[in-house]
């Protein structure tokens, strides 16, 4: 999709991290701006400091693991603008601990967030997509975590996987329609994702949690892993949002920022493809 003046972007968790550098990167190439945020306060800076630039932005809060403000806002963003061209399903949380102690409601919150929250804005955009004549594009973040398992975060691995999977589905099924698909696959970036407990709305016990991180993927200083510091390099969430928009006009659907991590997804990789050769052989 040719991103150009006068387009509609749609970014969710777009009060700080890659959504509000996302924001500004699409704002910079004169396209119109929905910022939505579970934080309300945090979307109206995002949209004073656009409109501070000249350009044209609202701020709406969306609770994404909500369907019915997910509907909200697409019905926000056709009142503000009459069409969406750009959807980032940014969005995005998660629980620091191992899988083990991971409890039923770190589970359903993080699910809800990261996975129903995609769902939901598939649900509520792709009517306003399929009727539009003009070219649209879906990006959907998910991780390196959705490519590679990382030990501490099972439930954010498990649910970036599941964003992985059901966006190679859609880019399939989407295949002969005006709208494409990309896959954001972030490795460490300067956000907010690890004190991402502090929106909980589910009510379930934080008191285990590291403490939060003073900078939407993943922090170096709050990972609780053991990987060379050859996979804690840190970009910044503007770095990854230029590299985000070249994707979505080149029509990639993954958008790895680090390729550094190429070697720890061969590990996976590698043994998937064994133990295919192995079934073969017996």
């Amino acid at each position: 999709m040719k991103i150009q003046a006068g387009k509609v972007a749609v970014i969710t968790g777009a009060g700080s991290g890659i959504g509000a550098a996302l924001a500004h990167a699409c704002a910079s190439r004169g396209m119109h701006i929905v910022a939505a945020d579970i934080e309300l306060d945090a979307a109206e800076r995002t949209v004073k400091e656009l409109r501070s630039r000249g350009s044209e932005a609202v701020a709406v809060e969306v609770n994404v693991a909500r369907r019915d403000a997910v509907q909200h806002l697409a019905e926000r963003t056709r009142e503000a603008f009459g069409a969406c061209h750009l959807l980032c399903n940014n969005a995005g949380v998660s629980v620091n601990r191992p899988v083990a102690e991971c409890t039923a409601a770190d589970w359903e919150w993080v699910w809800s967030v990261n996975v129903a929250g995609i769902t939901h804005a598939i649900e509520a955009f792709m009517p306003m997509l399929r009727e539009q004549t003009e070219a649209s594009h879906i990006v959907n973040t998910a991780s390196m975590a959705g490519l590679i398992p990382l030990p501490g975060f099972g439930a954010y691995v498990a649910s970036k996987y599941a964003v992985v999977g059901l966006s190679e589905v859609l880019h399939q099924e989407l295949a002969d329609t005006l709208t494409g698909v990309s896959i954001l696959c972030p490795g460490v970036v300067d956000t907010q994702i690890f004190a991402s407990e502090r929106n909980r709305f589910d009510g379930g016990d934080t008191s285990t949690q590291p403490p939060a991180a003073s900078a939407d993927t993943d922090d170096g200083s709050a990972m609780q892993t053991d990987f060379e510091e050859t996979y804690t390099r840190m970009l910044s969430p503007q770095e990854v949002a230029e590299i985000t928009l070249a994707a979505v006009e080149d029509e990639q659907l993954y958008v790895a920022t680090h390729p550094e991590w190429l070697a720890l997804f061969k590990q996976r990789s590698g043994a998937i493809d064994s133990a295919f050769g192995g079934s073969v052989a017996h």
